[in-house]
């Protein structure tokens, strides 16, 4: 994304050349680990979470999902209660079919530890704005774009063959 902006800001001005010098994966180093500029913050994912880069990238990819589905999990509710609480001439057993899917939808459940559907989902997306939303605010960034940058930046550290946590 920074090389499109840096595209972009070319062809109007050579004003911008300064843009060339900004490295964010570096600042997200700094962040990952609570270094530098964000060394007031003490629980950071480098420090306090000892995951390797395929945890890291599984994780970021059910972030990533997460959003979609978290979507598709809406609208498929909104349809289901939609039919239900507007009813059109049917049978009363497809209505009680509807009325438990429904129910079944909203309902926690053992294999996804006490939550529904749209509770996983969102908890996901929670998780990434717990860990990252401080980096998006500050540099402007949807979170889904923190994600892009995330995987940039372990795609760096596993070329480099470093370890992404202390001990």
């Amino acid at each position: 994304m920074s090389s499109l902006i840096r595209k972009i800001l070319k062809e109007e001005s050579e004003d911008f050349d300064w843009t060339n010098s900004i490295n964010p994966l570096s600042d997200f180093g700094d962040y990952f680990y609570g270094i530098g500029d964000y060394i007031v913050r003490q629980n950071t994912p480098g420090r306090y979470i000892k995951r390797d880069s395929s945890w890291w990238r599984n994780w970021i990819e059910d972030v990533e999902m997460s959003h979609a589905v978290l979507m598709d999990d809406v609208d498929d509710l909104k349809d289901m209660v939609g039919d239900l609480v507007n009813p059109r001439r049917g049978k009363t057993k497809e209505y009680k079919v509807l009325a438990k899917d429904v129910y079944d939808f909203v309902t926690p459940t053992s294999y996804l530890n006490g939550l529904n559907t749209i509770q996983d989902t969102a908890s996901q997306i929670l998780s990434a704005y717990n860990n990252f939303g401080l980096y998006s605010e500050q540099n402007n960034l949807t979170i889904l774009e923190v994600m892009d940058v995330f995987t940039i930046w372990l795609d760096k550290m596993d070329k480099e063959g470093k370890d992404l946590h202390y001990e």
